[in-house]
């Protein structure tokens, strides 16, 4: 995909990374919500996030929980792109992890009606 972004607009991605986002958002908030973010990948999902790889709703549900709670910051989505089941979205984090700021690339993989794959990445 290119590094030209639209306007965030949730109203143009498919339904389940928006619920996804929005899922991980509340438990950031509340922990024990992470399965409600684990159920909007498929099955045989993978994530790839810092350099590690979660596979599985099971290892993807800790690995919401854990990165969660590991640091407070605020996020707010700031662009998309959309090309078939590849939708990327640029997510900026601003909190008490090293470096305090950081745009994230989160690039989902949408098939059979939920995230097969997502990986995070820092945009430069």
């Amino acid at each position: 995909m290119s590094q030209t972004f639209t306007a965030y607009d949730p109203a143009a991605l498919p339904a389940v990374v928006t619920e996804y986002m929005d899922a991980h958002d509340a438990a950031r908030q509340d922990p024990s919500r992470h399965a409600g973010a684990a159920a909007c990948f498929t099955a045989d999902a993978v994530v790839m996030d810092d350099g590690n790889t979660y596979a599985g709703r099971e290892d993807i549900s800790r690995w919401i929980r854990d990165s969660s709670s590991e640091f407070e910051y605020t996020s707010t989505r700031v662009g998309q792109q959309i090309q078939g089941g590849q939708v990327d979205v640029k997510v900026r984090l601003v909190g008490n992890f090293p470096g305090g700021t950081v745009t994230l690339r989160y690039s989902f993989t949408v098939a059979d009606g939920g995230i097969r794959a997502l990986v995070i990445a820092a945009q430069s």
